[in-house]
């Protein structure tokens, strides 16, 4: 089994809620080199709104970052972000099929970012088979989008290891992540499963950073 990445997930709802979450992520010193993931959210995909482009620009960060679009229309925050610059864009599969590959194509032309689609829990992962071939990461969502807290949704496991087998089928080379309800007791079976990597918010950020990633590490294994 590879080395499994921990990113730090951003939910926040204000700009004190982003600029403290982001700053004790930064002093904990264990993603120097690494990613951080930010959610924005429209309040019509998922019923909650988030900060939105303006604030992470005020906010620089040398941090490398998925910008997870929970949105109807992804290619109107994008037009914000592509100039942070986001390294890696993630969109649900969900959205209008029209929203979907406008924005795709307005990433291939105005960014070199990547590009990944989120799977509701709901979504099967045969569904998003024609988006396979695009896709530079697939996000399994282990419990609904749009809150953080949530009790994470136990079939994901087995969806991540149906992702990584018609991944290898299909000689793909696209990235496995898995958002949402991760901490000690799942990440194994997730490392195990095929993830690549493992996106944490508030089970990550409240209370002592680096011990929260330290069980994290130990339980599976890195």
């Amino acid at each position: 089994m590879s080395k499994i990445r921990i990113i730090p997930a951003i939910l926040a709802t204000t700009e004190k809620e982003y600029r403290d979450k982001l700053f004790r992520i930064e002093k904990s010193g264990q993603f120097a080199d690494g990613w951080i993931q930010i959610d924005l959210m429209d309040n019509t995909f998922v019923q909650n709104k988030s900060v939105g482009p303006q604030i992470l620009a005020k906010y620089p960060t040398t941090l490398r970052k998925e910008a997870h679009l929970m949105v109807d229309f992804p290619q109107a925050p994008a037009l914000k972000l592509v100039k942070l610059p986001v390294e890696r864009f993630i969109v649900p599969f969900e959205i209008k099929e029209d929203a979907l590959n406008e924005f795709m194509s307005f990433v291939k032309v105005f960014s070199k970012a990547e590009i990944g689609f989120s799977l509701n829990p709901e979504t099967a992962v045969d569904d998003v088979e024609g988006c396979w071939e695009d896709a530079d990461a697939i996000l399994v969502m282990g419990v609904h989008p749009g809150f953080g807290g949530q009790k994470f949704i136990l079939e994901t496991v087995g969806k991540v290891k149906e992702t990584a087998r018609l991944r290898e089928q299909n000689n793909l080379h696209f990235l496995i992540g898995v958002d949402g309800g991760i901490n000690e007791n799942n990440a194994k079976a997730l490392a195990d499963a095929g993830a690549d990597y493992l996106v944490i918010g508030e089970h990550l950020i409240n209370g002592k950073i680096t011990e929260n990633l330290e069980k994290i590490r130990q339980a599976i294994g890195n």
